[in-house]
């Protein structure tokens, strides 16, 4: 394997952790909506049975998003949270054919942006390891 391959392959890092954090999100909210359907936990629960997959999805993309970035790490792993919450707000608005709300779209691009900066800082902090060749 040559140089230029090797940098075409990092090329999308993004790729993986934005898999990553719709299937926590999309996991995590299955699971809320099962519990509240169950009546497992009651109807006063539903927000954060909502947001906490979602803040958790959030935090676990922009850390591995920071640590599989090639450079400027920080950035990078916020970018990711930002492109999850493009993500979302596109779904949102074309799966559910619902109306945009600020409200909920501000709540939503609160928790979403403050976990991917909480998970972006440590995921670019971390030490990576070396590769033997």
């Amino acid at each position: 394997m040559n140089r230029v391959e090797s940098t075409d392959s990092r090329a999308v890092f993004w790729a993986a952790p934005m898999l990553l954090g719709l299937l926590l999100i999309f996991g995590g909210t299955l699971v809320g909506a099962a519990l509240l359907s169950s009546g497992k936990i009651g109807q006063g629960m539903a927000p954060l049975a909502a947001y906490v997959p979602l803040a958790g999805g959030c935090l676990a993309a922009s850390f591995w998003g920071a640590r599989r970035a090639p450079a400027h790490r920080l950035p990078m792993g916020m970018l990711i949270g930002v492109l999850l919450l493009g993500c979302l707000f596109v779904l949102g608005l074309t799966l559910r054919d619902a109306a945009f709300a600020a409200p909920a779209a501000g709540i939503t691009a609160g928790i979403s942006l403050t976990a991917s900066l909480l998970g972006a800082i440590p995921g670019a902090a971390a030490k990576k390891k070396k590769r033997r060749k």
